[in-house]
């Protein structure tokens, strides 16, 4: 179902021979040794645009073979569930969870178990393309989770099936109820005037459905997205005093928090922002939250050229590799996941590939 990664549209093997020319060829090696076959297969067709031969494809089939996936898969209830239906969302073990990390690890959706959880996943969806984190109550519905389990399910090779482009639907139908990109109350809800976690999520969802598919008002939420990354630089999405606000704001009416936010904002401007702590400690795979490897992918995936905004990010990023230009995980769930992927603190393929793969393209866009 889900189609083997080649070279990314736009660029050639010479395009990549900038980054590629100061990875150690022992990291290149590390990446495509076929520990993680989705990595190695990745590697040589995303970074490195080698064309399809026997050995990649070879790596691609082999994906469901990798740890962490094999064992999410053998934990798996008959009917396509990990947990009963109320416990859909529990942190980090209910069914849609594993849903997203079988996304995240390129799981293989050839699969009879990967199409049976795919399944239950579909059953649980709400008529108006959400999942929901309350046990499938329509009040629990919410953009990360459906963007979330959404892009996995398109991964996983439902990308143009109608239930994935419903869930497609409610997202974008809630950024123009709500005027911006958020999962309740509108733009007052946030200092910031959108929710900075979202954004990324959002952009990652549209760039695994087809663009042709993309429902009206796609492309306004797409730049939105796009436009929220860029004025706050990519990572300094939250000012200082946003927890004073959310603070007073989360138990506020709607009706009452408009004239809140412009009180405040008349008090406290002009605001200070820096950088989220949070967003610098590297993680893979991730869940609501995001970091600045995750954001400048997704505004990699979308073809974004290379601006002035973005070049701290890709400086910190830059500077957080080693010698061997690896990436550490910093980030992890590991002991909270069914399977523990990788390990914190060392040297992480996944991180690397990812890492690797955005500064090709910023470098030659």
């Amino acid at each position: 179902m889900a189609t083997r990664p080649q070279a990314s549209q736009g660029h050639t093997v010479e395009d990549a021979a900038p980054v590629t020319a100061r990875v150690p060829q022992a990291t290149l090696a590390w990446l495509t040794d076929g520990e993680n076959p989705a990595v190695a297969a990745l590697t040589g067709g995303e970074l490195l645009g080698e064309s399809a031969s026997a050995d990649t494809d070879a790596l691609w089939a082999r994906r469901n073979e990798y740890g962490p996936v094999a064992r999410i898969l053998e934990l798996m209830n008959a009917d396509g569930s990990w947990a009963p239906p109320t416990q859909d969302y529990r942190k980090y073990g209910g069914s849609l969870w594993q849903i997203h990390f079988l996304g995240e690890l390129y799981a293989s959706g050839d699969d009879e178990r990967v199409q049976a959880a795919a399944a239950y996943a579909f059953s649980r969806q709400l008529p108006d393309g959400s999942w929901s984190c309350t046990g499938g109550r329509p009040a629990g519905s919410i953009p990360c989770l459906t963007a979330n389990v959404g892009r996995a399910l398109a991964r996983l090779g439902f990308a143009r099936d109608e239930r994935v482009l419903a869930a497609l639907g409610y997202v974008v139908g809630l950024y123009h109820t709500l005027g911006c990109v958020d999962c309740r109350g509108g733009p007052a809800f946030h200092l910031n005037g959108y929710c900075h976690m979202l954004t990324p999520k959002e952009l990652l969802f549209l760039a695994a459905v087809p663009s042709d598919l993309w429902p009206d008002g796609a492309g306004d939420l797409r730049q939105a997205c796009i436009d929220a990354l860029r004025d706050k630089h990519v990572f300094h999405s939250l000012p200082a005093e946003a927890r004073a606000y959310q603070d007073a704001v989360f138990s506020m009416p709607a009706a009452e928090q408009q004239a809140f936010r412009e009180r405040f904002l008349a008090e406290h401007e002009p605001l200070t922002y820096g950088p989220k702590p949070g967003w610098l400690r590297l993680g893979y795979p991730l869940s609501y939250n995001s970091d600045v490897l995750e954001s400048l992918y997704a505004l990699a995936r979308h073809g974004e050229p290379r601006r002035p905004e973005y070049e701290e990010a890709l400086g910190v990023l830059r500077s957080a590799a080693d010698a061997d230009m690896r990436w550490t995980l910093r980030t992890t769930f590991n002991g909270k996941m069914l399977a523990a992927v990788e390990e914190k603190g060392k040297p992480s393929r996944w991180l690397t590939w990812r890492a690797l793969s955005v500064l090709r393209h910023f470098e030659t866009v």
